[in-house]
């Protein structure tokens, strides 16, 4: 009687093995089949994803890899970049300022936040003294400067002239 016990005993963990191998087994394949639907949401969302343009203050459509530092060569602007930086400035006044004290054939940016007076200047890569290898830069890091007419409320072109040529002193543009 005891052997048969034994028998049972030895039959019984052998089918609760079985049991757990196929539970386990149908776990992966589930855990398989949620990874591979996330990977395909995640490209498909990236396909998906809104691409921005940058601008210089002539209007026309730039590459974002001259303004954005990458190790790989490949568009490294940041997803958020336009929900932070805002969009390029388009009061006339203040492009033919900022035109002024920087050659617009230096592809230096002009953008305006989208719900503040403050004003971002960016800075090519190539003209970048802050920004590259030398500076353990990382991918989708670029130089810019920020203005600000937060405390005045709104724009004042002396001002903002002021303002644009004290940034100007901290750029050093590289001949081509």
């Amino acid at each position: 009687m005891n052997q048969n016990n034994t028998i049972n005993q030895k039959e019984l963990l052998g089918k609760e093995l079985a049991e757990q191998i196929e539970k386990e087994k149908k776990d992966e394949e589930t855990n398989s089949k949620i990874i591979e639907a996330e990977k395909k949401q995640k490209e498909e969302a990236d396909k998906n994803k809104k691409k921005v343009s940058l601008y210089n203050t002539l209007g026309e459509k730039v590459e974002s890899k001259d303004y954005f530092y990458s190790t790989k060569g490949k568009d490294t602007m940041p997803s958020y970049f336009e929900e932070v930086c805002g969009r390029p400035v388009d009061r006339e006044d203040m492009i033919a300022v900022f035109n002024k004290i920087f050659n617009p054939k230096h592809g230096i940016l002009f953008y305006k936040t989208k719900d503040k007076e403050v004003y971002i200047i960016i800075v090519p890569i190539k003209h970048s003294s802050i920004v590259g290898p030398e500076h353990n830069s990382i991918d989708g890091e670029f130089q810019k400067h920020a203005i600000s007419f937060i405390t005045e409320g709104s724009v004042n072109i002396d001002t903002l002239r002021n303002k644009l040529e004290r940034v100007a002193k901290t750029i050093h543009i590289v001949a081509d």
